[in-house]
Parts: structure tokens; sequence; C-alpha cells
């Protein structure tokens, strides 16, 4: 039945990969990073992922780097465009999804000018509303506006990418893909695509094998389901809401975050260490990097490029990567243990969703695997 363990690591301080790592990286080189992205993406696709997570810095300036930035918002929506277009390529027709009607009128005026010259490349919204006043001021515009927006019909589209949510929209997203999901199961009736079989748990619960990529997973597989695609969402940070008063319950994590798979992640961090000898301070950066189907990666910058200094099959926390860069540089000074060494790390080493104890609730690993 499907296992919710973790797998066991392997580390590598080799700056080359053989299963698939890039051996140097260079994070400042977007073209390099997008071409990187949407090969991820398409290798996704080809092993039949309909669930998918791209996360990486949208902008350089530190201070952009917020959801409500602007230019944070508007790059995003850029990068989702780039993807569709690289999509259309290979025959695929791909929405990019905002929040709702008030944000993708937004990006309309931005954007769709550019996106008219595209073809395969639509654009829409996660709910199909905004505020009333705006949805009322903006059908009587139309009106007189003249000009015809570009539509396509929901059934034509098999490529989703969802850019800008929120985690309070996290709940209206949940809705729009169980939506899609409930209508390609009715349509496909009680079977099962072919090349999947279906078994029955110890308790009797369903479960089934995907004989193409050796996997099991508890969800009914669906023939032809649109392909959901998480464009810079944060979920990590998304994540940290979730259970707070006001926000959406955890659950939502377990439920449906958990079944989103990390193809291409970066997730940058910058420490420092004080230490007993000149210069006293240790400032270093680092990076949890992915990039499909290679495998997880820990990286130390190192003259302005990025190098592999560890490597496994699953996600590795921030915790664990900073310990990962902190024995590179030979800074993890005390005794394994020792009563500094619990004072350095702290009492909680892992989020609340990174909890092992908790990986049995999880609907799948994906997110971590």
């Amino acid at each position: 039945s499907p296992s919710s363990s973790s797998s066991s690591s392997s580390s590598s301080s080799s700056q080359e990969n053989a299963a698939g790592g890039a051996a140097s990286i260079n994070l400042d080189n977007y073209t390099e990073m997008v071409n990187n992205m949407s090969k991820s993406v398409l290798l996704g696709l080809r092993d039949n992922l309909t669930r998918m997570e791209v996360e990486f810095p949208p902008v350089k300036e530190a201070d952009a780097y917020k959801n409500s930035s602007d230019i944070y918002i508007d790059a995003n929506v850029q990068f989702a465009i780039a993807l569709g277009r690289v999509l259309a390529e290979y025959g695929r027709k791909t929405k990019v999804l905002l929040p709702d009607e008030n944000e993708y009128r937004r990006a309309n005026k931005i954007f769709g000018q550019a996106l008219d010259l595209y073809d395969g490349v639509y654009m829409g919204s996660v709910t199909g509303r905004g505020d009333i006043i705006s949805d009322t001021i903006e059908s009587v515009m139309s009106l007189f506006d003249g000009k015809e927006q570009k539509s396509v019909d929901d059934s034509e589209i098999d490529t989703y990418v969802v850019a800008n949510v929120s985690c309070s929209e996290l709940v209206d997203l949940k809705a729009f893909v169980d939506k899609l999901r409930s209508d390609a199961l009715a349509k496909q009736g009680s079977g099962i695509p072919e090349g999947w079989k279906e078994y029955t748990s110890d308790e009797g619960r369903p479960y089934y094998y995907d004989v193409k990529n050796e996997k099991t997973t508890w969800e009914r597989p669906v023939a032809n389901e649109p392909c959901i695609i998480l464009m810079n969402l944060e979920l990590e940070t998304l994540r940290g809401d979730l259970g707070l008063v006001a926000f959406p319950p955890k659950d939502l994590h377990w439920e449906f975050l958990s079944t989103f798979k990390p193809v291409y992640f970066i997730r940058q961090r910058d420490y420092s260490k004080t230490i007993s000898e000149s210069p006293y301070l240790v400032n270093y950066s680092g990076a949890i990097y992915r990039q499909y189907p290679g495998p997880w990666q820990v990286l130390l910058e190192d003259k302005s490029k990025y190098r592999p200094i560890a490597d496994r099959d699953g996600r590795y926390t921030l915790n664990e990567a900073k310990e990962v860069m902190m024995e590179e540089m030979g800074l993890k000074t005390e005794k394994a243990g020792s009563a500094e060494e619990f004072f350095r790390r702290g009492y909680k080493t892992c989020t609340w969703w990174e909890d092992p104890k908790d990986y049995g609730r999880e609907v799948s690993d994906n997110w971590r695997k």
C-alpha cells in the first residue's frame, strides 16, 4: 500500500551529479532558470504528473520579493506566460490563472496585448468573480469598450498555471481543482485508466498502482486530467499561516498541498555564525534545490555560483540544509548531542508540516519526494 515513510538519504560532495543534478548553478541567470524550469515541467508531463510546483525567486531585488509587491506579482505572470508559450510548442493549451477577476483584469490590461500574439496561451481566474462593485463597473464598461477578450472553452485546456494565490485563497484553489477532478471522474465512469491497477489495503481502503512509474496512490487515477502547475506561490510561507486564526486549517496541507510535486525548486537562505577567532563572524549563503527528475540538493554559494554539496531522494528541511552547509564549511564545532549543540539548534528542528509523526495524515508524499 502507499507508504508515508521518508526515503533514506545519500550525501555526495562531488560537483558532478549522475542522478541528474547540476554541477554548478548561477541563480542570477534568469534565462537559464526559466529554461531549466520549462524542461522540468515537460519531463513531469512526460511522466504523467498532473500536479506540479515551481518555486524560484521571481525578482532579484530582495525588497521586491513580497506577495504584496506589484513587481513580484507581474514577474510571476510573465513567467507563467513564458511557460505557457513553451508548452504551446508541444501542442498543449495553457490557461494562466489569477486568484480572482480583479487580479485577472489588472493582468489582462498589462499583458493582454502581448497574450493576443501567442496561440495556445490564455488567462483567467480561479474564482471567476471579483468584488461586486468592480464586476458591475466592468460589465458596464464592456458594453462600450467593443474589445473582444481572448477566450477559450475550458474543455480544451489541458494545463493551468496558477500564480499569486494567497493563503486564504488556497481554499478557492482547492475547490477549483476538486471540481476539475470530479468532472473528469464523472466523464471516466467507474473504471481506471490503462496502465493502472487497483488493490485494497489491509484496512479495506482502495489504492492504485501505476505500472509504468511503479508508484502507488490513494487517489483514483483519472485519464486526461488537466495538469495544475503552481507558479512561485511560496508554499512554505503559506503553509506557515495554515491553522492560524482567520486562515484555513492545517488539513489543507495534508489533503491538498501535499499532492503537488516540486519539479523546479530553489529556496535561498543567508546565514551567519559567530566563532571564537578572527573574523569572528562567518557569513554564508546556500539553497535547497531540485530539478526534476534529479534529486533534492543542498547548494553552497561559491564565487557567485552555487555548487552542490549533498543530495538525496527526500526533501531537506531548512534546518537539515543548514547543518549540511555548516559541516561542509567546518563550522560544526559542537560535540554531537552536547548542550552547546542543543542551544544552537534549538528545541524545534522542523516545521509542523515537516514533522514525520504527521506523515500518515498526508494524502500524498509528492511534496517531499
